[in-house]
């Protein structure tokens, strides 16, 4: 299982836009996916402009699959709207 996070630093104010996306958009998309275990979105106690977005996925072959197929390319781009950076670590859950 492979574990990719996603810090994201948001464009003052867009947090709770960044929350409902992710509940109406993202998470359904996501979750649909073959391969697919869980996704959650983290806010920041400390920094009200930080998030973090955990995605978990049975492999990198079928998180990769995900990325390239038409619905991600319709969801990502509106979280992508609600932030100005991000940055992607990946990990395997041992």
């Amino acid at each position: 299982m492979i574990s990719l996070h996603v810090d994201l630093l948001l464009k003052p104010g867009s947090g709770m836009a960044l929350e409902k996306t992710f509940h109406e958009a993202f998470h359904p998309a996501i979750s649909l996916q073959p391969g697919f275990s869980r996704v959650d979105l983290l806010a920041s106690r400390s920094e009200e402009d930080r998030y973090r977005l955990v995605i978990e996925f049975e492999s990198e072959e079928l998180r990769l699959k995900w990325v390239a197929t038409h619905l991600h390319k319709m969801v990502w781009p509106k979280m992508e709207a609600h932030f100005i950076n991000y940055t992607l670590k990946g990990f395997t859950v041992v």
